[in-house]
């Protein structure tokens, strides 16, 4: 997925009126743990490209810290986190 759609994505989860704040973060949660996914598979191998994960996961994480959600996955409490 290109990096600006991923932004235009996350604005338009964010913009959605319909969906309740746990909604959303549900939303935004599993589109981050696919950015991780994605940066765990570009540093086990040369044929993924991950130019733009990283900005990604940064957008994630910034929408998900103004709903005030805490993301949190099993990694970030181990010593070989991304």
């Amino acid at each position: 997925m290109a990096h600006q759609d991923v932004k235009a994505d996350i604005q338009k989860i964010l913009d959605n009126t319909d969906l309740s704040a746990a909604e959303k973060i549900s939303q935004l949660e599993y589109m981050r743990e696919g950015a991780r996914q994605e940066m765990r598979a570009a540093t086990e191998s040369a044929m993924v490209n991950d130019d733009d994960v990283g900005d990604d996961l940064k957008l994630l994480d910034q929408a998900l810290e103004d709903l005030a959600a805490h993301p949190e996955s099993i990694e970030d409490g181990g010593g070989a986190t991304l």
